[in-house]
């Protein structure tokens, strides 16, 4: 069964990914951030 994300659950994974990229200070940071989200997008699939 699949569920329909929120407004507001969507507003949270957004406001993550934009404070994960805030902080980079180069392009190696950006691409590290990029690894990590993705990391975390699978790991919630998986659940």
């Amino acid at each position: 069964m699949q569920e329909n994300m929120t407004d507001k659950q969507l507003e949270v994974i957004l406001n993550l990914v934009a404070d994960k990229f805030e902080s980079c200070e180069n392009m190696e940071e950006v691409k590290k951030a990029v690894d990590d989200v993705r990391k975390m997008a699978k790991k919630e699939k998986t659940e």
